[in-house]
């Protein structure tokens, strides 16, 4: 266009005078020269710039077509894996040997095959179900319970519990149920695993009753072992006792026998004296001397007593190897009633000066038994008579027979008597009425044991504040020793 307007003015103008139409038209040649020279340049640099353009915005397309491409794949990877993913966990929801139900509030969002198996539906039929459907009566208070606690903090935490599940049929069976938080479509729900533990409940019931009775057989056999040990112990102490007894009625018998043998003599030598003293040819004063007198009615008292105790202790002793009957270990034919006197003659201290003894005893057979076991019976219920009596009171015992074969013993007291919720265990081993440090609780243990032993049976009557009654019935003929 500019090259169009300069040659336009050149035509104009040709009719200008040479001089100033020369200088014109070099001006002119010249603006026309600058002007071509500037469009040249312009259009030979114009494909330049848009070939530079393009190949930079190409090359910018091409790396964010890269970056597309790994974005896409890295995409399609994501899709797959995800993919993949819901392939296993389907899988495993449906494959697991529990059953698993995603509920909200109770109301069943999914279930695998499993957990409808396992109540009897299909799996679209539990769906939109409520758990509390599912379960016995019983079992719905604790899961109200439950919803209520998940309903104030959705994500607590919950241990194993066990609820009783109802099929469809109306069978039961116990399960075992553990529930956690779930996402389940952005929403936050419970899911629950469960799983039948019928047979896990029989075979722990069942060895809680195996339990039970192996405790019961192991406090029976231990309580039969405590009652042999006690009876072991209580016979080696009266064989330690009955061996000692021997040795010193052996020891005292000796002395003893002298010391009888001279207090007669000396007894009959006093009476010599006095006999000679107090004959006629002897002269008055003698006769008469008050003094003498005196002194021969202090040694013939002296005497007295002194026979009097030489008797007591041969009664003594006699008791004593009475008791023990080392001499008669097995069974013999024993007067019962000579067994009661022995033993309350070494019981004595304490019975005396506050304890009255009332025998009312009948015409018994002899009694076929071991006679010292059973006079151990008598000194354990006499002892315990003794310790029951606080201050003054009485004991009474009555023997009496039962038709012709048993015999009857009753021991009674005026003690302070047995409470009844006490009377069902005093025969058991370490069990004692008495207070720390007087009984060891094995003495009515043992008595139970030997009377047992010796085919008998004993029993108690008692009332608190009326004192106690021991019973001992024993056969005549004893086929059990």
């Amino acid at each position: 266009m500019t090259l169009g307007l300069a040659l336009a003015f050149i035509g104009l103008t040709g009719e200008w005078t040479s001089g100033m139409g020369l200088v014109v038209k070099i001006l002119l040649s010249l603006l026309v020269s600058g002007l071509a020279a500037a469009l040249l340049y312009s259009f030979m640099r114009t494909p330049i710039v848009v070939n530079e353009e393009v190949t930079t915005r190409t090359q910018k397309l091409a790396a964010s077509n890269q970056v597309l491409k790994s974005e896409i794949s890295d995409w399609e990877r994501a899709e797959v894996a995800l993919q993949e993913s819901e392939a296993r966990f389907r899988s495993l929801f449906q494959a697991t040997f529990e059953g698993i139900l995603i509920h909200d509030q109770g109301r069943i969002l999914h279930a695998n095959e499993t957990a409808a198996a396992m109540v009897g539906y299909e799996v679209q039929d539990v769906i939109g179900m409520n758990v509390v459907e599912l379960v016995t009566s019983e079992s719905q208070e604790l899961l109200k319970q439950i919803f209520q606690e998940l309903a104030e903090d959705p994500r607590a935490k919950r241990d194993a519990f066990e609820l009783v599940v109802k099929r469809r049929d109306g069978s039961t069976y116990h399960a075992e149920i553990l529930g956690k938080p779930f996402t389940w479509e952005g929403k936050d729900v419970r899911v629950a695993a469960f799983r039948d533990i019928t047979e896990r409940r029989q075979a722990q019931l069942t060895l809680e009753q195996a339990n039970e009775v192996l405790e019961h057989k192991v406090d029976e056999r231990t309580t039969e072992l405590m009652e042999q040990r006690a009876h072991l112990v209580q016979s080696e102490k009266m064989a330690a006792l009955g061996q000692l007894v021997a040795g010193v009625a052996h020891e005292i018998n000796t002395p003893l026998g002298a010391m009888k043998s001279n207090n007669d003599v000396f007894i009959r030598t006093v009476d010599k004296l006095r006999t000679i003293v107090e004959a006629e040819d002897m002269p008055q004063e003698i006769r008469e001397h008050s003094q003498m007198h005196r002194i021969f009615d202090s040694v013939e008292k002296l005497n007295h007593i002194n026979r009097d105790a030489v008797e007591r202790i041969v009664t003594i002793v006699g008791s004593l190897r009475k008791f023990a009957r080392l001499d008669q270990a097995e069974v013999d034919d024993v007067d019962i009633h000579e067994g009661i006197d022995s033993t309350l003659t070494l019981v004595h201290h304490q019975l005396k000066n506050r304890i009255e003894v009332n025998r009312n005893f009948g015409a018994l057979p002899l009694v076929s038994c071991h006679p010292g076991q059973i006079n151990q019976v008598l000194m354990n219920i006499l002892v315990n008579a003794s310790q029951a009596i606080e201050g003054n009171g009485e004991i009474t015992i009555a023997t009496s027979t039962m038709g012709e074969n048993s015999v009857r013993i009753d021991i009674s007291d005026t003690g302070k008597g047995i409470d009844k919720d006490q009377l069902a265990r005093i025969f058991d081993p370490g069990f004692t009425t008495k207070g720390s440090g007087v009984g060891t609780g094995l003495g009515l243990s043992i008595v139970h044991q030997i009377i047992d032993e010796h085919g008998g049976s004993i029993e108690v009557e008692s009332e608190p504040g009326e004192g106690s009654t021991f019973s001992i019935i024993l056969p005549v003929q004893n086929d059990a020793t």
